[in-house]
C-alpha cells in the first residue's frame, strides 16, 4: 500500500471511493444525506486548488482511502483567537481494508501537511452515529471542542 498526493489521472477511482463513501453516510444519517454519483468535478476542483489536497491510499491500482484536507482561518471575529488550520473536510477507507492502519497513515499524512503549511491545528467533523469513526479520532487524540445540535420543525 501506498499513501500519495492524488493526480488528476486518479480522478476515477476517487470516484468510486466517494460513491462508497456517500452510501455510508446515507446509512448513517438518512435524513441529511442521500445515496449520489460523484462525476468527477469535486476532486478535480480539490487537485486544482492550492489551498488544499486530497492524499490517497493506494493498494495495486486500486484506491482504498482517501483524505481530503483544506486550509482554513477563523473568522475576524474580535472575541476570537485567530487560527490558520487544517480541516478534515473527508476521510474515508474502503470497509475491507478497515482496521489495517490505513486511516492511521492517511491521518499522519494529513498531520504532516498541516505542520509543514504551519498551521495551528487539525479540526474535523464526524457523525454523531459514526461510533467506530468517534473512536478512531479519539484514539489519534482528537478532543471534542464543540457539539453540532438541530431542533427538528
Amino acid at each position: 500500500m501506498e499513501i500519495r498526493l492524488a493526480e488528476s489521472k486518479d480522478i476515477p477511482g476517487i470516484c468510486v471511493l466517494y460513491n462508497e463513501f456517500y452510501i455510508y453516510n446515507a446509512g448513517q444519517q438518512p435524513r441529511y444525506y442521500k445515496k449520489a454519483t460523484e462525476t468527477g468535478k469535486y476532486p478535480k476542483s480539490v487537485i486544482e486548488n492550492d489551498s488544499e489536497d486530497i492524499f490517497i491510499a493506494v493498494d495495486g491500482n486500486t484506491v482504498i482511502g482517501l483524505i481530503h484536507i483544506t486550509e482554513e482561518k477563523t473568522p475576524p471575529y474580535d472575541c476570537l483567537v485567530q487560527h490558520r488550520f487544517a480541516l478534515v473536510v473527508d476521510l474515508f477507507v474502503r470497509d475491507s481494508f478497515r482496521n489495517k492502519g490505513v486511516g492511521g497513515q492517511l491521518f499522519e499524512t494529513a498531520k504532516q501537511w498541516a505542520k509543514s503549511r504551519g498551521l495551528d491545528y487539525i479540526e474535523l467533523n464526524v457523525l454523531a452515529e459514526n461510533i467506530n469513526g468517534i473512536r478512531f479520532y479519539e484514539h489519534k487524540e482528537l478532543k471534542t471542542v464543540s457539539h453540532t445540535m438541530r431542533y427538528m420543525l
